[in-house]
């Protein structure tokens, strides 16, 4: 805050143009950012598709990389263009409040006219006037007097307004600011993380294919072991319940993050295993990203882990349509970290957390549902649990939310 005041002090000479200009101006570096973030995450989508190889796998760490570098920058420049936006907004302030002040002090001033035109009689007004017409006009100027009161009454009115409306913006404003400072911290934290990631795969490997291929072999074995661990649960379940037939309802929530759709929901074939079912999808960005809440509900339960969904959010949501009520669940996974807890009443939109590659995601970047990315599941409200994970030998404690799963397409914009 104390330096967004020093900013403030220093920019209270600089006209409004050239801070219109300014701001302008940074949207477009952000612009151009968020292009070159875009361009990144599509060549390292690519990359993945191809052979895993450990001259590959140290491309994809390089590209990684790059992108949160440049997801830095991005942010520092958002968070740089705001607060010029602020500046801009509490100059407006100052402006409206100046108005508002001058308008108080006309209102002021005619009001005391009209009082003394209240105390002088009709007597003394004629008296007071030589000619008739100078009465006339003495009379109507009391009249256009009282009608710019009205005038001034509903500009004062209006200037209170949008004095309030310019003080939640300015609210909003640093509210948004902080959140931009968290984020700006998360990515931070990526980008140091992604580095020793790197760098630990090298040692790990000696720089040698062979032996990378043995890590490759043994990392795939193990999350194969969880994947199975998951894809058993909904088969259960779905035994259990039979066939499901919640209608789709298209457009009841809203995209959970910005970023590209990796993998679809269903029999996508994103395992080289005796099954291929993905029980929700994955949408890849940036390290870091903002993660929201789909709709409004109620946070039901988070998990944190080094296997499955790794961090996790399950958002309980309460849907009526066609005089029915029924619950359904979110579930958001390998989250870098968390902005709510259980319990949160939470708004459609809302800040949840940041996208991370915790959990099942970890141990190599090779694979569409691998590295920097959000899984998203809708789950029934039927059969829907959470359970401790099998293998906590292998990866310490960790929970699996599980349950009947329908496609997230049906309900998102």
């Amino acid at each position: 805050m104390l330096l967004l005041l020093a900013f403030g002090l220093a920019s209270a000479e600089v006209p409004v143009d050239q801070l219109r200009d300014s701001i302008s101006e940074k949207q477009k570096q952000l612009d151009a950012l968020n292009s070159q973030i875009l361009d990144l995450q599509k060549e390292i989508n690519r990359k993945q598709k191809e052979t895993a190889t450990l001259k590959n796998e140290i491309s994809l760490f390089d590209l990684q990389i790059l992108q949160i570098q440049t997801q830095l920058k991005a942010v520092q420049v958002e968070i740089d263009k705001l607060t010029e936006k602020i500046v801009e907004t509490q100059m407006g302030i100052d402006e409206k409040e100046k108005q508002y002040e001058r308008q108080k002090e006309i209102l002021a001033e005619n009001l005391s006219l009209i009082y003394q035109y209240d105390l002088t009689s009709a007597l003394e007004m004629a008296l007071g006037n030589h000619t008739f017409s100078g009465l006339l006009d003495q009379a109507q100027y009391a009249t256009n007097l009282s009608e710019k009161n009205q005038e001034l009454l509903v500009d004062i009115k209006n200037l209170k307004q949008q004095l309030e409306q310019k003080k939640a913006e300015l609210v909003a404003q640093s509210d948004k600011q902080v959140e931009l400072k968290h984020e700006l911290d998360a990515t931070n934290d990526a980008l140091t993380g992604t580095r020793n990631n790197k760098q630990s795969l090298l040692s790990r490997t000696r720089g040698q294919e062979k032996v990378y291929q043995s890590l490759l072999s043994d990392v795939s074995a193990k999350q194969d072991q969880v994947e199975r661990e998951i894809f058993e649960l909904e088969v259960s379940i779905r035994k259990e319940l039979g066939d499901k037939s919640l209608p789709a309802i298209e457009g009841l929530l809203k995209w959970p993050m910005s970023g590209i759709l990796t993998q679809g929901y269903g029999n996508t074939g994103f395992r080289a295993l005796g099954y291929s079912f993905h029980n929700g999808i994955d949408i890849a960005a940036p390290a870091g990203t903002k993660i929201y809440a789909a709709g409004d509900g109620v946070v039901y339960a988070t998990g944190t882990g080094k296997a499955a969904y790794g961090n996790w959010i399950v958002i309980k949501h309460t849907i009526s349509k066609d005089d029915k009520t029924f619950n359904i669940y979110s579930l958001y996974g390998h989250l870098r970290g968390f902005a709510v807890a259980g319990g949160a009443v939470v708004k459609g939109g809302d800040l949840i957390g940041y996208e991370g590659n915790t959990g099942n995601t970890t141990r190599l970047l090779y694979g569409p549902e691998a590295g920097y990315h959000l899984h998203f599941s809708i789950l029934d409200e039927d059969g829907f649990g959470i359970k401790t994970g099998t293998y906590s030998s292998t990866y310490g404690e960790y929970q699996i939310p599980y349950g009947y799963t329908y496609n997230p397409m049906n309900f998102l914009k």
